[in-house]
């Protein structure tokens, strides 16, 4: 019988999935991500973990397309990743408070443009059904016409994963959801995503390590941008989180990654962490 190792080896030689082959990015003279490689399956429930400045929300986006490597590839089954293979909810991003709930969600039919949003929306056809079942997916259908500026903030982060699952992509990205809430909240957006997500592959960047090893079936440790273990939740070590989180404290890279991403990008940049 093969081991989860044999496994995960053969689906990288195979192409299947998402693929991170000695995946190099930099941001000038600072290396954000370093000799990377990764396989994830279609299905598979990931967790990126990390002291701040790790490089992890530059793995998510170089999962999204937004961001190219400077050496090596990152293909999903086998294709260079595009746009519309995954879809990346940023921490905190911009939802447009004027418009109603359902209106934000709609705006997800033009994917990453994130930063046109707001000039598109008004323009968009009107094909409320699929943004519903969306709404419905993260429990906010019965607030389909109130303007977003009325919400909580957790209310908002489901709002945002409901317009990132618009895209029907295959590889459903998540930066930070659960920050700045209230840990009733934290829990909500947990359950939110167990419930939203149906065979998509999910990689969730996550400072809370109790939610990380609890939620999720496999966590990936990233310090100094590169991957300091990768394996199931339940046999990661206190040992091994300690010595993750130290590595951290000679790693400040945040800024080098937030200003080339937004050269590189041109959108709302998230927050680094």
């Amino acid at each position: 019988m093969k081991n989860e190792h044999t496994a995960q080896s053969e689906k990288q030689q195979s192409g299947h999935g998402l693929v991170f082959d000695s995946v190099t990015k930099r941001f000038g003279e600072n290396v954000a991500v370093r000799d990377v490689s990764l396989s994830l399956a279609p299905g598979e429930r990931v967790a990126v973990i990390g002291p701040s400045g790790a490089g992890k929300t530059t793995l998510l986006r170089l999962a999204a397309g937004t961001l190219r490597p400077n050496a090596g590839t990152v293909t999903f089954n086998g294709s260079t990743v595009t746009g519309s293979a995954a879809t990346l909810a940023y921490q905190g991003e911009t939802l447009v408070d004027r418009r109603t709930v359902l209106s934000n969600v709609l705006t997800g039919q033009i994917g990453g443009l994130s930063w046109l949003r707001g000039f598109i929306e008004p323009l968009l056809p009107r094909y409320p059904e699929p943004a519903l079942e969306r709404l419905d997916a993260v429990g906010l259908v019965e607030r389909a016409d109130v303007p977003v500026k009325s919400l909580s903030a957790g209310e908002r982060q489901r709002v945002a994963f409901a317009r990132a699952l618009m895209q029907d992509a295959e590889v459903v990205l998540a930066d930070e959801p659960t920050a700045n809430l209230d840990p009733s909240s934290r829990q909500n957006i947990i359950d939110v995503l167990d419930a939203a997500i149906d065979g998509e592959l999910l990689i969730t960047v996550l400072h809370d390590v109790h939610i990380a090893l609890e939620h999720f079936e496999r966590i990936v440790g990233v310090a100094g941008g590169r991957i300091k273990f990768d394996a199931p939740a339940s046999a990661v070590a206190d040992e091994q989180l300690e010595a993750l989180f130290a590595a951290g404290a000679s790693t400040p890279n945040t800024d080098a990654e937030r200003t080339g991403a937004k050269k590189e990008g041109g959108a709302p940049v998230p927050r680094y962490v």
